[in-house]
């Protein structure tokens, strides 16, 4: 028994030094920073709503000077504009006048020119930023709604924002308060968009085939990464602001960030000769792996962290650059090969564990105990994969780590299945015997 043991804990180190070498191992690197700047709620103010006092002549005022700021330095950027956004404060269902789009003809000339000049990207911004999730939860334009209704709103945007631009066709959408379920996946794809900006911690299947690009970081957190220098070689970055990070709102002071400020930013960045700021459809064209899968692989790793940092040296904590970052290429790539044999080394090193207990049960236990004891594991174990599965129909994917019961219990399901198929070849060579000597004594 012992000898088993020390080749199980001598395994386990072989796995866990072999992951650690493949972990270590330098992959070719890019060497360049991608910056996304996406602007939500374009002319609105902070719960997306046109107000028609003089906060939204300030707003208004204030955007066009950012919009002189990315022309002076070079640079491109993303609006996100709701396409019937109401006109008063309560919102569309308040019963306060709707305001389409394109009856906005001062901003739509803005648009033209800038979306000609190649400055921005036009992305569409839900249908009228209006939440229709229970009061009691996050509040959400696309969730907790049927696929019709979803499908509706999306379609009516769009035809918006295309008729009043002049565009043949909007590629990415960016949900309202970034919230977002299974019903919009399907919607989009059917609606012809190709990119998805909403946050890291959603992860539908229906969105398969679109490119998924989440925020990561604001405009206060990139400044103080800059500030300390802690910028990475290569990787992306989606930067998100709205209204209120360029005119002083009430209530939002706190995420105020200026003019000025901006202004400062954004000539550092442009003379960074490794970073790089593109829009999501440039993105899009130069990585070729932003999808859906690799997304929630990205956000998983990140989820992890905390399991291996008790296992691990910080410098080798798989993925967990922060939040501010969507895991580069070059970053992904090795951290989910690392993980893949940190997780098989995980599962064999819980698959024998659960042997050696079982081991142990055998040497105390009756032979009817023992296999009173494997039937129950094995009923611990099927409980614990249903689990797993209800995981996967969610959406997510089942990992070691939360796996763990299933993966214990399995020793005692891996000793149940050995010594039935035992009994079992020994009750075939019988019948087998048997049926020999039949034969024979026929003859």
């Amino acid at each position: 028994m012992w000898g088993r043991m020390i080749v199980n804990s001598n395994l386990r180190f072989v796995l866990v030094l072999i992951c650690t070498v493949l972990f270590l191992i330098p992959l070719p690197a890019e060497s360049e920073v991608r910056i996304v700047f996406r602007y939500d709620d374009f002319s609105a103010d902070d719960d997306g709503v046109r107000s028609q006092d003089e906060l939204r002549k300030q707003i208004w005022q204030a955007e066009q000077n950012v919009d002189a700021l990315f022309e002076q330095h070079g640079l491109p950027y993303v609006i996100s504009i709701i396409p019937n956004a109401s006109s008063e404060y309560g919102g569309a269902d308040s019963g306060a006048d709707t305001v389409f789009f394109g009856q906005d003809h001062q901003r739509v000339e803005f648009v033209k020119r800038a979306v000609q000049a190649r400055r921005i990207e036009v992305a569409q911004h839900g249908f009228s930023h209006i939440s229709h999730a229970d009061p009691r939860r996050r509040p959400g334009e696309f969730r907790e709604r049927g696929y019709e209704s979803q499908f509706t709103d999306i379609a009516s945007g769009k035809e918006i924002l295309c008729r009043s631009l002049g565009l043949p066709s909007i590629a990415t959408f960016v949900p309202p308060w970034n919230g977002w379920d299974g019903n919009t996946g399907t919607a989009l794809n059917k609606n012809g968009f190709s990119i998805l900006s909403a946050d890291r911690l959603l992860y539908y299947p229906t969105a398969k085939g679109l490119i998924v690009i989440p925020c990561t970081t604001t405009l206060q957190r990139l400044e103080s990464i800059l500030d300390i220098e802690s910028l990475l070689e290569e990787g992306v970055m989606v930067v998100l602001f709205h209204p209120y990070d360029i005119v002083e709102v009430e209530g939002q002071e706190r995420q105020y960030f200026g003019i000025t400020r901006l202004d400062r930013l954004l000539g550092r960045l442009s003379v960074m000769p490794d970073v790089k700021v593109v829009t999501f459809e440039q993105l899009a064209r130069d990585c070729n792996d932003l999808t859906l899968e690799r997304y929630h692989r990205a956000t998983q790793l990140f989820n992890q962290r905390y399991f291996w940092q008790r296992l691990l040296p910080k410098h080798l904590w798989p993925g967990v650059k922060g939040r501010d970052f969507y895991l580069s290429l070059n970053e992904y790539s090795r951290s989910l090969l690392y993980w893949r044999f940190a997780a098989a080394g995980l599962v064999f090193g819980l698959l024998a564990i659960g042997l050696v207990i079982r081991h142990l049960f055998s040497l105390r236990l009756t032979a009817i105990w023992r296999v009173r004891v494997d039937i129950i594991a094995t009923v611990l174990f099927a409980l614990s994969m249903l689990k797993e599965i209800q995981i996967v129909i969610k959406g997510w994917h089942p990992t070691a780590i939360s796996g763990m019961p299933a993966f214990l219990t399995a020793g005692f399901v891996l000793a149940l299945l050995i010594r039935v198929f035992k009994n079992a070849l020994r009750w075939t060579k019988r019948i087998g015997g048997s049926c020999v000597l039949a034969r024979i004594r026929s003859k």
